[in-house]
């Protein structure tokens, strides 16, 4: 029986390692994307207001950490179309930046209800970047 149990090839555990081989990398991969995000961070610290309330203004402020001379400040949909534009190639120079919504969009015209974000296009630098957060548009508001 002891000569059997020798010459038997021994068991591997392929699968628990391969788990854990793929645990390390993912977390690697997403350490390195973090470092990358945080040291790529041109526009922080958005808040938005979360509802659009009838007759009232959204607000909308960012903060940037390094200017740009031909910057685009946009209300996108769902979609990522433009909805408004509030800033159209203008300096925009590093700090903080407030603006504020009416709901309308480009045509004067309110927009539907739904979910609207902001796009920050920053021309001279050749960055498109679309914040987190979303103001809602119910229905009777804007």
């Amino acid at each position: 029986m002891e000569a059997q149990a020798l010459t038997r090839p021994p068991r591997t555990r392929l699968g628990p390692v391969l788990l854990l081989a793929l645990l390390v990398l993912s977390l690697v991969g997403f350490g390195i994307t973090r470092a990358l995000r945080v040291t790529d961070d041109i526009v922080n610290s958005v808040a938005l207001s979360p509802v659009l309330e009838p007759g009232q203004a959204a607000r909308i402020e960012f903060t940037t950490t390094e200017p740009d001379s031909r910057a685009d400040v946009l209300i996108t949909d769902t979609e990522d179309r433009q909805v408004r534009a509030l800033e159209l190639g203008v300096e925009l120079p590093a700090g903080p930046h407030e603006y504020r919504w009416d709901g309308a969009g480009d045509d004067g015209a309110q927009a539907p209800p739904g979910e609207y974000g902001i796009r920050v296009i920053l021309g001279e630098q050749g960055r498109d970047i679309k914040p987190p957060g979303r103001i809602r548009v119910e229905p009777g508001g804007g």
